[in-house]
């Protein structure tokens, strides 16, 4: 398999999706590979070196991959000690997108082709739009927005939501958006946007309404109290600085900046001070989630 240096050696840099998507392209690329996981518990030993070292038995190539090597110590060093393993291929793989000095030199040289995820802001929102629609499903920013907010911007999560999805509308596919948002994992819809909108707005008899519909309809209420904290959190992020809110929040911005005009900064103060008050009284089993959200409906 071609890479830049010559060597096939590769250090994956970012989000666990990322890393999971990259990794995956290059072992399809090696035919009948015997591939072996590696901790960074594992890396103590001779067992890493012992695998990359020898040639395969039963299959015509070899692949090691090291997880989570941002958690190894004297990485650089490690690093080094790579460039001497001829009969394997090395996937690293961390989440840790910057490099020191050291560990750069290390891996250049070592010869280790870097991939590493860019972060942009519009990029989360496009990949969910690519995932469905690689998958079939058709669906706009604002919905893909709307899905990555409820997997508060974990596209493996939202990958594994669109494998379920693939086997739901198996022999049917969904007509429309609300038809993919609906079968969501939890039956989560609409409304519960809606709902978070009409809260961060201040809007206590809309909030009412539609807390009356979520109980008939068995709606599940302790996923609507953490995106509503999510929420608040960010409008109150955005009164303190801009960038306290998150990058993956980009398509509500309108919305967030719309709210902290609605809140004053010790009404937010009081609010998350509600929440944690809450929190506690639910742990210890003395109020339940439609209490909770009364609660505070009522601060508005």
């Amino acid at each position: 398999m071609n890479s830049k240096t010559g060597k096939p050696f590769w250090y994956i840099a970012g989000s666990l999706f990322y890393q999971e998507e990259q990794s995956k392209k290059l072992l399809s690329k090696m035919e009948d590979c015997e591939t072996e996981i590696f901790n960074p518990e594992d890396l103590s030993g001779d067992s890493f070196f012992g695998f990359t070292s020898s040639a395969p038995l039963f299959s015509e190539t070899k692949a090691a991959v090291v997880k989570s090597f941002d958690s190894v110590k004297n990485s650089d060093q490690f690093i080094k000690s790579c460039a001497n393993c001829i009969e394997s291929a090395i996937i690293i793989m961390t989440e840790e997108t910057k490099t020191d000095k050291k560990l750069s030199a290390a891996l250049d040289a070592a010869g280790f082709n870097l991939l590493i995820e860019e972060s942009k802001k519009q990029d989360i929102t496009a990949r969910v739009i690519r995932m469905f629609s690689e998958a079939g499903f058709s669906i706009d920013t604002a919905a893909a927005g709307q899905i990555n907010e409820l997997f508060d911007g974990n596209l493996s999560m939202v990958k594994s939501e669109v494998d379920k999805l693939t086997a739901f509308f198996a022999y049917k596919k969904p007509q429309t958006q609300s038809d993919i948002l609906n079968a969501i994992t939890a039956k989560r819809q609409d409304n519960i946007f809606v709902f978070i909108d009409n809260f961060t707005y201040r809007k206590r008899k809309e909030c009412f309404v539609l807390l009356t519909e979520f109980i008939a309809s068995g709606e599940n209420l302790r996923i609507l109290i953490n995106l509503l904290f999510k929420r608040m959190r960010d409008v109150y992020g955005m009164q303190v600085s801009k960038d306290m809110v998150k990058e993956n929040r980009y398509f509500l911005l309108d919305r967030i900046k719309t709210g902290a005009k609605a809140w004053k900064k010790q009404e937010l103060i009081n609010l998350f001070s509600v929440f944690a008050e809450l929190d506690y009284m639910m742990k210890t089993g003395q109020t339940d989630d439609e209490a909770y959200l009364t609660r505070l409906i009522g601060l508005l």
